[in-house]
């Protein structure tokens, strides 16, 4: 190894150690000596990144994010011109819940001649799970990501918005906004998420899929977006900066995600896939919301991923639950620290036409702390 190279892991680790003390600048201009040293990696760019976020530099974040996913998953379109390997023991398996939506959005491309190699053997290989050369490619890279131009006008001037009280905290409340993106604006986040293969986190248990921003979800029109909820929030809440943002999709016999809270202390929930793919009565498909708020003193494990716990705290308070029917450019506002779950996705089993739900979590500004 040269010096050059033992410089620069000495310089990493100082930066690794200064993001886990959440010294976000100190973090940031030690991982930029390494770029500016000629190294760079997926890991790198997505600490970078965190560091850009944690200090409100949302523009940065974004950067980092597109950068490490060109080199973890687009080598073409990438300078070094080869995708980073993958760790040893990665599963020797296809995913069942990737290869049945992946199979569905390359066909429904090549149906709209958006694609022209998606051949009959290869949806055939996919769609069986058998690992080959080629479906491993799949699994491991981006083979369509198609560039989404933001419109002039994301959110609709005239959104519709029902506020309800909660009880947790003096003045806590949920909203429900209703026609929430203009018509370019609900296309444009529909062509972002129908088209680009970049749903890489897969939950077979429960059979739904994410997209995220170090991932391939760090694109011009998602920053747009992110920028607008973030308004939003900021508008009918308090100031807020983003903390993470995702998309959820949900295969036809998804049960949803069950009763969790979030860390954040702002959920905002957009439905974008119109309810007139929704398969059963008015309601599934939506989201319930519990008038029960975690305390401080629990556990992040303890309430994100113990449903069971959770039930037990709401039957224990005898908390209400507010049932939000699923409808078509739809969103829900709600403070994180409130516990909920997505109700059962009963859509049609297309891809155009399967549930997906953005959501932006954001935390209380710096500035109004």
């Amino acid at each position: 190894m040269s010096q050059r190279q033992l410089q620069a892991q000495r310089i990493l680790g100082a930066a690794d150690h200064a993001l886990g003390q959440r010294r976000f600048a100190e973090a940031l201009a030690q991982y930029k000596a390494v770029f500016q040293m000629g190294f760079e990696s997926w890991a790198i760019h997505v600490n970078a990144a965190q560091c850009c976020k944690r200090m409100g530099d949302i523009e940065g974040a974004f950067r980092h994010f597109e950068r490490g996913f060109r080199i973890k998953r687009r080598p073409d379109l990438w300078a070094g011109g080869a995708a980073e390997a993958r760790v040893a023991g990665d599963e020797a398996r296809l995913s069942p819940t990737y290869c049945r939506n992946l199979s569905d959005q390359l066909a429904w491309l090549r149906a709209r001649g958006e694609i022209d190699w998606f051949d009959a053997d290869l949806e055939d290989d996919l769609r069986k799970g058998v690992l080959t050369g080629k479906t491993r490619a799949l699994r491991d890279g981006c083979s369509h990501y198609p560039e989404i131009s933001p419109p002039c006008e994301i959110l609709s001037p005239d959104m519709l918005i029902e506020r309800v009280e909660l009880s947790g905290k003096p003045g806590d409340c949920f909203y429900i906004l209703d026609n929430v993106l203009t018509g370019e604006g609900r296309q444009a986040l529909l062509d972002q998420l129908l088209k680009a293969a970049i749903w890489f986190d897969v939950r077979d248990e429960r059979g739904y899929l994410g997209a995220h921003l170090h991932e391939g979800f760090a694109t011009p029109f998602v920053l747009g977006l992110a920028h607008e909820m973030q308004a939003t929030i900021s508008r009918l809440a308090e100031p807020v900066e983003v903390a993470q943002l995702w998309a959820f999709r949900y295969l036809q016999e998804s049960q949803g995600i069950d009763i969790h809270a979030d860390q954040g202390d702002w959920n905002l929930n957009i439905w974008p896939v119109d309810e007139t793919h929704l398969q059963e009565g008015d309601g599934v498909g939506g989201m319930t919301l519990y008038d029960l708020r975690i305390g401080e003193d629990i556990a992040f494990e303890d309430y994100n991923a113990r449903p069971e716990l959770n039930r037990d705290r709401i039957a224990v308070a005898g908390a209400a639950e507010h049932v939000v029917p699923y409808r078509g450019n739809r969103a829900v506002l709600f403070p994180s620290k409130y516990l909920h779950k997505t109700n059962a996705a009963r859509f049609s089993d297309s891809h155009e036409g399967r549930r997906i739900n953005v959501t932006m979590m954001a935390d209380r500004a710096a500035a109004a702390a």
